[in-house]
């Protein structure tokens, strides 16, 4: 992951923050106590009041009353720790419209990529930030599910700086401004937050956690109730010892303030992501040196309020851990929601990626469940839940290389009916027209398009000599490159129907799935028997796709219902 070599030094303004006591000198590194044995949080009287409130609400299903309380918790902290606005300088270059035709390997930004992220809209819109060699970011959208995309905004945080990660946050509503997290050199290291609409104006940026602390690493995501809450998490790489410290952070006012909830240990390389509810998940790839073959997880049961973490972990292999992604299933309630986390790990072109689950706030795993274990290096993963209410899907990318160190992206999905099963990823792979860039800020990202043409995710990515693109299953052209494998068989008879539909297939399927044209999941079939279906066909009329996954491939069709 990225060394940044910065000094160390402290946080402005922590004195009256819940903070994590350092560890004991006597204590010894084991996997239980990577984080979970170091996280002492101290929780003010005031605040407790609150909190206790806030469970019974929970208890009672007021999910509303137990918001307000925890937006008092957020007032409380703010006056704690003497929270002000932090504005930080940013300066637009320019904004320009760009399009091109529907195409696999969407070409989106022709430069050079130092770090890429992603997100979307549950009205179809996807968005993906590029930052280059330049030390600018530019902000691109597509409305027409990766047909052609605009970029919206294009600027920098003088002084002009080397990149090397960024976090994309899109919101939604009244409020649904467009975030983008990155990590400052000044002040040996500030985590800043620009925030614009979505057409690109009133462009702002501010201290996210500013002052003397150094920042190494970070993680960005937003939840997603209505009137939605940011938070981060920062990480002081260069701590000494096997506890480097790290922050919890909180917003509650769309980035213009930022309270630290939290402060624990060991909180490296995170990815942070949230549910349909009130439940935050972490994975962390605690020291190595330490903690060989260990993933920090973490729950928080109350939108990352003092002292509500939960934290555990994950043991695939005894080989070191190369990066680590979570998600939710986006289900109710939250507390009982399947959650997935994967990995990779082992050293040098030696890499291989495992996944496993739970439902039971992540102190039990199941797995590890083997995604990719072969002679080539598998590695950089991401995972991302679909956030429609009820959804139980998530997608899994990663990216494989061989002996030369030419990647290619891979793309599948599990659902929690069985979340020890993946498929997708014997389709061929997702890049078309070159390979994939490979690095901790440029590995693909997931992104979902809803109302799309077809199912499922799509990936931003890199190319390996740089510029930043988009690819999905439903682009034209991806259907037209000859597949790795024969395709299956496979039709759907008759396609426009008033009744049954007759799904016929050659081969061993693997998967049966049905969704309507907004991505939602009508009927999931797993290793349907024999070589044929008949779907009843009684959903709403309109247009759905049936896709089949084999050993030989996957394959969609349309059907019109009447």
């Amino acid at each position: 992951m990225r060394k940044n070599v910065v000094p160390a030094v402290v946080m402005l303004g922590l004195a009256a923050v819940m903070m994590a006591e350092t560890p004991p000198a006597q204590a010894l590194p084991t996997a239980e106590n990577c984080v979970s044995s170091h996280y002492y949080p101290q929780v003010s009287p005031d605040i407790a009041a609150l909190q206790a409130r806030e469970r019974s609400a929970l208890a009672r299903g007021d999910v509303a009353a137990a918001r307000e309380l925890e937006g008092q918790v957020q007032a409380v902290l703010i006056g704690e720790q003497h929270v002000v606005p932090q504005p930080v300088p940013v300066k637009a270059v320019k904004s320009s419209r760009t399009g091109a035709n529907l195409a696999a390997d969407q070409l989106i930004y022709a430069g050079g990529v130092n770090a890429l992220s992603s997100d979307y809209e549950m009205d179809g819109t996807m968005w993906a930030a590029f930052a280059g060699a330049d030390s600018a970011i530019r902000v691109y959208k597509s409305s027409d599910h990766g047909a052609s995309w605009s970029k919206i905004q294009e600027y920098f945080v003088p002084p002009k700086h080397a990149i090397d990660k960024v976090e994309l946050v899109v919101g939604q509503g009244d409020s649904g401004f467009v975030y983008v997290f990155e990590n400052m050199p000044s002040s040996n290291g500030d985590l800043s937050a620009v925030r614009f609409d979505k057409d690109g104006t009133h462009l702002n940026n501010w201290g996210v956690l500013v002052g003397a602390d150094t920042i190494t690493d970070f993680t960005a995501c937003r939840d997603f109730r209505d009137g939605y809450w940011l938070y981060a998490v920062a990480h002081n790489g260069l701590s000494g010892g096997d506890f480097p410290r790290s922050h919890v952070l909180r917003s509650t006012d769309y980035g213009l303030t930022w309270a630290v909830t939290d402060s624990a240990f060991n909180l490296d390389r995170p990815r942070l992501a949230f549910g349909a509810g009130e439940c935050g998940y972490l994975g962390v790839v605690p020291r190595q040196n330490a903690f060989r073959g260990t993933v920090g997880t973490g729950v928080t049961t109350a939108w990352c309020s003092p002292g509500s973490w939960r934290f555990g972990s994950f043991e695939p292999d005894t080989f070191e851990i190369h990066d680590v992604a979570i998600a939710p299933a986006f289900t109710s309630p939250a507390s009982n929601a399947t959650v997935w986390v994967a990995c990779a790990c082992g050293s040098g072109d030696n890499l291989d990626v495992y996944a496993a689950y739970a439902t039971d706030t992540l102190m039990d795993w199941n797995g590890p469940t083997v995604i990719a274990n072969t002679g080539d290096a598998e590695a950089y993963v991401d995972l991302k839940n679909y956030t429609a209410t009820g959804n139980d899907y998530v997608n899994l990318s990663y990216v494989d290389a061989d002996s030369a160190g030419n990647g290619n992206a891979w793309l599948g999905y599990s659902n929690a009916g069985e979340p020890n099963v993946w498929s997708g990823l014997g389709s061929p792979w997702i890049n078309q027209s070159g390979y994939v860039g490979r690095g901790s800020s440029t590995f693909p990202r997931i992104v979902y398009s809803p109302g799309g043409p077809g199912s499922g995710g799509g990936l931003i990515f890199a190319g390996q000599s740089g510029n930043g693109y988009f690819n999905g299953p439903w682009l034209t052209g991806v259907a037209e490159v000859k597949p790795a494998r024969p395709a299956p068989v496979f039709s759907v008879i008759p396609s426009v129907a008033r009744g049954p539909v007759r799904v016929s297939w050659s081969g061993r399927a693997q998967r049966l799935l049905v969704s309507d044209a907004g991505g939602r999941i009508v009927r999931s079939i797993a290793a349907p028997a024999g070589n044929s279906f008949v779907w009843d066909g009684k959903v709403p009329a309109g247009t759905y796709f049936v896709r089949l996954t084999t050993s030989r491939g996957a394959a969609t069709r349309p059907v019109v219902i009447q």
